[in-house]
């Protein structure tokens, strides 16, 4: 109900601009040197001033002194508010255009698709943005696949623009942030980049690691704080066919060209598979698919993490986005921040988390995947226990036990064992000579499946080893085809 609310306040809000904007639309046009505002329903006023910046170096010469001219690639982002723009004027002077397709879900930019379509016509790269309002990480999935699916398939990059704290959840910013990205990432390989203000930058703690670039606002000649690529230092910028004022950027630490590439990831790195990996592992909840199209309704089932899954083949959506073929004939993400090739002896290694493994073998403890002498930390002798709370994969699809401490130790079956949650009930080191607590059953194999006597309670017994069952339970062998219980609860060392 609050988000239904909160939706209908901003399509009524939106509604009052459109028509205060048509109302006024003579504003636009220039009178004493003032134009109308870049964005006139802003709710947040950046940190610093801004200064009028024309982009026309004639007209800065006639201007007063508070106008700057202006020598840099010009870079704009508009919206609706800046109305019918005269690209062919406007195509002469502008190097990189970033458009804005939506204000949350609820609200479309009535102009995206006219600018998106005129920057084609008049070969203006564009990236494109979205406002974000998400409430919670499930409706940032939503924003995500709304901003992908209305915005152009040839823009170059994607942005998210984070100017508000919308959670309702009790959901932190960066966790309904890093979803909305993460949920993007499924559908394109292009760049994503955040805009986040410089006043606001630690407040929201959003996890930048998970964007390609960070646009800053931050008015005046003061330049942003923090790690940026763009910065925003005016909304008073002055482009020759647009009639309003219009926000500038400027370059950081990047070319122009980083923005006109429409790929993120250099072609000797791509984000996804496009050839046949054979088998995937699932790196994070994955889901799978009856159409290559990935929308909500062609969704049927939901894979955990840590699933193994066969690929029959490699398609492309009609946006040529790649998607893994499984033997059903549904799809799953080809993307490799959520599926990994495993590798070809997958089934030598523990590729289901257990509640405890067990070491085969002296080896080390590591602080990352990359096992290496850098980043081990100690060894470990044979027989000791550790809990287990997840599996991560190496870039090359090397399955890894994650410790409760987060640290690292090898899934290989011949060298750590899963085994059962209780393990400190039994005896899994061969304690040689045992002594019957209680009346106990032997059997002709570890599973217990074929019971052929009974020995009775404080009999004395030779222990020639310990084997295990299939779900790695010890069993004490006592002979050539016979095993009894290694629960200390039925027998004790003597």
């Amino acid at each position: 109900m609050k988000k239904q609310l909160k939706w209908c306040l901003s399509l009524l809000f939106a509604l009052f601009v459109v028509v205060a904007w048509q109302s006024n639309s003579a504003s636009a046009v220039e009178q004493d040197g003032t134009l109308a505002p870049a964005n006139p329903d802003r709710k947040i006023e950046w940190e610093g001033t801004p200064y009028v910046t024309d982009t026309n170096p004639v007209n800065a010469k006639s201007r007063t002194l508070s106008t700057k001219s202006y020598t840099d690639p010009v870079i704009v982002d508009i919206s609706h508010h800046q109305g019918n723009i005269d690209w062919a004027k406007a195509s002469k002077v502008i190097d990189l255009a970033i458009i804005r397709t939506q204000y949350g879900s609820v609200l479309e930019d009535r102009w995206h698709k006219s600018y998106e379509a005129s920057a084609k016509k008049y070969n203006v790269p564009f990236g494109v943005y979205a406002y974000h309002l998400a409430t919670d990480t499930a409706d940032a999935k939503v924003e995500a696949r709304d901003f992908y699916n209305r915005a152009s398939k040839d823009a170059n990059f994607y942005v998210i623009d984070v100017e508000e704290f919308t959670s309702e959840s009790g959901e932190s910013m960066r966790a309904i942030v890093n979803s909305f990205v993460a949920e993007l990432r499924k559908y394109t390989d292009k760049k994503i980049g955040l805009y986040i203000a410089n006043h606001l930058y630690d407040k929201l703690n959003l996890d930048t690691s998970k964007a390609d670039f960070v646009w800053i606002p931050r008015y005046g000649s003061t330049k942003p704080a923090y790690p940026h690529a763009l910065w925003q230092f005016t909304d008073q910028g002055k482009v020759d066919g647009i009639g309003t004022y219009v926000d500038l950027n400027r370059l950081n630490g990047v070319s122009l060209s980083y923005f006109t590439q429409s790929t993120s990831k250099p072609v000797s790195n791509p984000r996804y598979y496009t050839s046949n990996p054979k088998k995937i592992a699932t790196k994070t909840v994955a889901y799978e698919y009856n159409s290559r199209t990935f929308k909500e309704s062609a969704k049927v089932k939901r894979h955990p993490k840590n699933t193994l899954l066969d690929i029959v083949a490699v398609e492309k959506s009609a946006s040529g986005t790649p998607r893994l073929k499984l033997k059903n004939g549904n799809y799953i993400t080809a993307n490799r921040t959520y599926v990994v090739k495993t590798r070809s002896d997958i089934d030598e290694y523990i590729t289901k988390v257990p509640k405890k493994a067990l070491l085969r073998v002296t080896q080390g403890l590591y602080k990352s995947t990359t096992f290496s002498t850098s980043t081990k930390l100690k060894n470990y002798s044979t027989n000791s226990v550790f809990t287990i709370k997840d599996i991560d994969y190496t870039d090359g699809g090397t399955p890894r036990l994650k410790t409760s401490t987060g640290y690292y130790v090898s899934a290989n079956k011949a060298y750590t064992r899963s085994v059962v949650n209780n393990i400190s009930d039994y005896y899994y080191v061969n304690p040689k000579t045992i002594q019957t607590k209680t009346n106990v059953g032997v059997y002709t194999s570890v599973s217990f499946a074929n019971k052929t006597r009974t020995i009775a309670k404080g009999k004395k017994l030779q222990v020639t080893a310990v084997t295990w069952s299939a779900a790695g339970t010890p069993r004490l062998k006592i002979g050539t085809g016979q095993y009894i219980s290694a629960n200390k609860a039925y027998v004790v060392k003597k």
